[in-house]
């Protein structure tokens, strides 16, 4: 029989208790502060204002698995990050720079929404272990074959665009999947880029950004797809991301403008 020391057993089994009591406080806080940005806040069921420019933002949500816990490294779920503040001086670069008339008013739905629908473009992030279910997969095609752009940000590696290209297969079967070149009108339907931005905020882990899309039947662009990237992260940080936000906002700006007139 092993014997123990008293004191030790005492040391072990506070720390046990310090153990549990602090994963009961962060679970809690991140329950918490993930219902505090939660959309709910930021839908309007009021009629949308369609003559103006709204920034639309998906909501969802990976599985609680022990394979996606990098998807919830902090107390925002993964559909949030940067959230509203990157949309916020996305729609004061928009108001100052291409003088649309916007709305200043973050919206946020899930693919569920009807309202989706009443919007030219949709905005969503961190999909790397994004499953959508087999409703929101038949809702987001039908937003898609209305005519609507999807931009996709803020995912990197392999197996997160693996796992993408499986979802936009279910979703759009008969799209044509390309890497974007700098000719690509997109890249100068507002500013004329002279070559395709190469900063990213995942170069440092040695994540090269390359920008993809995907076509219909007849040609158009319906998704941009910013891989091994987060201009995202651009529009939130202009201050500390420098020369990659100022690309980060022209990209932004050119992706709503394309969306408004295509």
């Amino acid at each position: 029989m092993i014997n123990l020391d008293v004191k030790l057993i005492e040391h072990l089994t506070l720390l046990a208790k310090k153990f549990f009591v602090s994963s009961i406080f962060f679970l809690l806080t991140f329950l918490i502060l993930s219902q505090a940005v939660s959309g709910q806040s930021w839908r309007r069921k009021s009629k949308p204002q369609l003559d103006k420019f709204t920034f639309v933002r998906i909501e969802w949500m990976p599985k609680v698995d022990i394979r996606y816990m990098r998807y919830f490294s902090g107390p925002v779920p993964p559909w949030a990050h940067d959230f509203p503040i990157a949309e916020q001086h996305m729609y004061y670069q928009l108001d100052k720079t291409a003088a649309i008339d916007i709305t200043n008013i973050p919206q946020v739905f899930t693919l569920q929404d009807d309202e989706i629908f009443s919007f030219p473009l949709l905005y969503i992030c961190e999909i790397g272990v994004w499953e959508p279910e087999n409703d929101e997969v038949d809702r987001l095609r039908e937003y898609l074959q209305r005519g609507g752009l999807l931009i996709v940000d803020d995912f990197r590696s392999p197996p997160e665009w693996y796992n993408f290209t499986k979802q936009m297969n279910k979703i759009v079967p008969g799209y044509t999947k390309r890497k974007l070149k700098i000719s690509d009108p997109i890249f100068h339907c507002f500013f004329d880029l002279k070559e395709i931005p190469m900063n990213s905020p995942y170069l440092r882990d040695g994540y090269i950004p390359q920008f993809w899309g995907w076509y219909d039947d007849d040609g158009r662009l319906a998704a941009i797809v910013n891989y091994n990237n987060d201009i995202g992260d651009g529009w939130e940080l202009p201050e500390q991301l420098g020369e990659f936000s100022f690309e980060a906002f022209e990209l932004g700006i050119n992706y709503i403008i394309y969306s408004m007139t295509h």
